[in-house]
């Protein structure tokens, strides 16, 4: 690989913009980052609020340790950044085997979704970029002496490859920011209302009921929850205050994957958490957690859905502000 500087190079300075991006990310963002390892489950021998602090500068500082470090140097770099993502991809295929869906933020505000095949697709080729980083590191190689190897050609093609690569990165940047909302900024009046879809709900008393049936008296917020997500344990906590808020125009419901996640929740009134079998309700409305809907009485959608936990908490104070104007 040392006789092929520009392919050393290319390999190098992936990583570093990835590493970067993700500390940079991290840092923009540190409650989120915290979030992550509750999300995650990262066993508890890990201490969680300080590694999530140290993180992002270890990230940082090994980007940039990837492209200053001598030949001779780089080895102990690049084995430390394999371990990381070696350990990045453990915990993402991990994840995949839990009950319920896990969001994560993996780069900070840039990377809050909900993991699937296609993290891990992307996790493992970042272990690979990094075995081969370790590779250039045992024949010797290192960046600044593959900088030293360019010629004039290979210069340009270096070049014209980190163009191309901060041109796709800033078009993919500007048009895939995150809708936490799906009603964008629209007002709840322009709201176009669909029927209410088909989802069963278990209620705390044991009772079955579809979506429609649960409004048919009363006008319901659904609020999706998972038990091991951080985001959600502090929405759970203000349901309390929303349902004696809302009352009596608007009916509040925690929606829980399964039964035990239900019965286990501390932070509000054991009878506003329900189940939804076989996670029905999130799928239908294809959210991630923690999200919201409202429904209507009429058998109407009334607004949402919304997803994260800032846009809940905004769309619950709409909803207060509709029912006090009317």
């Amino acid at each position: 690989m040392s006789s092929t500087p520009v392919a050393a190079l290319i390999v190098g300075l992936t990583l570093a913009a990835v590493l970067v991006t993700s500390g940079v990310a991290k840092l923009r963002d540190r409650r989120a980052t915290r979030d992550a390892f509750d999300a995650l489950r990262v066993p508890h021998v890990v201490p969680a609020d300080a590694a999530a602090t140290a993180l992002p500068w270890a990230e940082v500082a090994l980007a940039v340790l990837l492209l200053a470090a001598p030949s001779g140097w780089l080895l102990p770099v690049a084995l430390a950044v394999l371990v990381l993502m070696l350990s990045y991809t453990w915990l993402v295929a991990r994840a995949l085997g839990f009950d319920e869906p896990v969001s994560c933020s993996c780069f900070g505000s840039l990377g809050r979704h909900d993991i699937d095949r296609t993290t891990l697709g992307r996790n493992g080729l970042l272990v690979v970029l990094s075995g081969l980083v370790v590779w250039f590191a045992l024949d010797g190689g290192s960046v600044p002496a593959a900088l030293g190897d360019l010629d004039s050609g290979d210069a340009w093609t270096l070049v014209a490859a980190v163009a191309a690569a901060a041109v796709a990165l800033l078009v993919v940047g500007g048009t895939s920011a995150p809708a936490t909302r799906s009603q964008g900024d629209a007002e709840v009046l322009d709201y176009e209302r669909q029927p209410i879809p088909y989802g069963v709900l278990k209620l705390p008393d044991d009772r079955s009921t579809t979506l429609a049936e649960l409004a048919t008296m009363q006008a319901r917020l659904l609020v999706v929850l998972n038990p091991g997500c951080s985001p959600c344990v502090r929405t759970a906590a203000k349901l309390d205050d929303w349902a004696a808020q809302l009352a009596p125009a608007v009916g509040v419901l925690a929606v829980y994957p399964d039964e035990p996640s239900a019965a286990g929740a501390a932070a509000h009134a054991r009878e506003l958490g329900a189940v939804e079998p076989e996670l029905n309700v999130r799928r239908v409305f294809s959210v991630s957690t923690p999200a919201a809907v409202l429904i209507g009485v009429d058998g109407l959608m009334a607004g949402g859905p919304v997803v994260g936990e800032d846009a809940v908490a905004e769309f619950v104070e709409d909803v207060l502000v509709q029912l006090t104007a009317d």
